[in-house]
């Protein structure tokens, strides 16, 4: 993945990790363990600032994909507030959050767990 990434260089990005989260962010550098470092980073559904900067560990990254209404012009990326930098990309419509969220997993599990042991 890392060879792609020159064309991403200090441009918004969504990078997704592998623990469901998703941010957004400026793509400062990279190397060759696509090892991310990153400015201006933001959650991307609630738009919290994260980090002023960030270095993510290439293990931690499932995707980094580019962020751009160029690409989609009838998309409803967000502007830039008033109150936020040039390079701030916050949304005037709300995201959908697209995290797997089971109610009483836990419950689930001890139940999976108890067939297991009984057999």
């Amino acid at each position: 993945m890392s060879p792609l990434l020159k064309d991403f260089l200090n441009k918004r990005v969504v990078v997704v990790t592998t623990d469901g989260q998703c941010f957004t962010a400026l793509l400062e550098g990279f190397d060759k363990n696509t090892n991310l470092l990153l400015s201006d980073v933001r959650e991307r559904f609630s738009h919290a600032l994260v980090a002023s900067s960030y270095l993510m560990r290439g293990t931690q990254v499932v995707c980094c994909g580019l962020l751009s209404t160029q690409d989609n012009p009838g998309s409803t990326l967000p502007s830039a507030p008033a109150s936020a930098p040039a390079s701030v990309q916050a949304p005037t419509t709300a995201l959908k959050d697209t995290k797997n969220r089971i109610p009483n997993e836990h419950q689930i599990w001890e139940k999976v767990w108890a067939a297991k042991t009984a057999k």
